[in-house]
């Protein structure tokens, strides 16, 4: 009998990868994600996370990007949103969170192609960009809410607000940042450039409101990675003082 998580991966990763993607069709939430609620997609994201190179190895690489798009991009689906207003223990939260190493140890250090991205005039590959973006996309790197008002303030008092709600963080959004910064610096020890310039991206942005959190991260890959390319300790050095792309 085939479960729902089985049906939603289905539906999600057995697709067409040609223009027009299948997400942008108006009929592709029929069936599965009808009656999407917040712990629905906790559990999805939770499941997947829990192996997914076995749950993803029947599709293709471009299936894969596609797919998880869809579950960690916020501006094409709602799981990724869903993931972090779940009402789950922080604990369970958290541990979700830290299992997205996981998914970048098993399948896109794997699967994709052994170069970095910064500064190409273009991707490589489908899941070379998703790996790449990872953290730009994925709404799990930012764990306070922002609210209306914020954006209609001016850069700079956009930059100072959100700064000082950083310094007040409570101790379950704490949690989460501590997690998924812990994805990171794992990423930083995967033998693909690719999910290394991934972590130094996301370093990089947390490091402009989370620097005791960030810097001692990529200063301790930068003491440990003499023998690494030299673009990949250009681009930590920028990420240092969140000066990425």
């Amino acid at each position: 009998m085939t479960t729902l998580y089985q049906r939603e991966i289905n539906h999600i990763f057995n697709r067409p990868t040609t223009e027009p993607l299948w997400y942008w069709s108006e009929h592709w939430e029929e069936g599965v994600f009808e009656d999407e609620d917040p712990l629905s997609a906790f559990v999805l994201i939770e499941t997947l996370l829990q192996n997914p190179k076995a749950d993803l190895a029947p599709y293709s690489d471009d299936q894969v990007a596609l797919g998880l798009e869809f579950v960690f991009n916020n501006s094409i689906s709602n799981l990724a949103c869903d993931f972090k207003i779940a009402p789950v223990p922080i604990a369970r939260k958290t541990a979700a969170l830290r299992a997205l190493f996981v998914l970048f140890r098993d399948v896109l250090n794997q699967r994709c192609a052994a170069t970095t991205s910064a500064g190409a005039q273009q991707t490589l590959s489908k899941l070379n960009g998703f790996c790449y973006m990872f953290w730009d996309i994925c709404p799990l790197s930012t764990w306070f809410n922002f609210s209306e008002e914020l954006y209609t303030k001016k850069p700079k008092e956009m930059l100072a607000a959100v700064q000082k709600q950083y310094k007040n963080l409570d101790a379950e959004n704490s949690a989460c940042y501590e997690a998924i910064a812990g994805v990171m610096r794992q990423c930083l020890s995967l033998d693909n450039p690719a999910c290394v310039e991934s972590a130094l991206h996301g370093l990089g942005h947390l490091a402009l409101f989370l620097p005791d959190i960030a810097v001692p991260i990529i200063d301790g890959y930068l003491k440990k990675s003499g023998y690494h390319d030299q673009d990949l300790r250009h681009y930590a050095r920028a990420a240092r003082t969140g000066m990425i792309l």
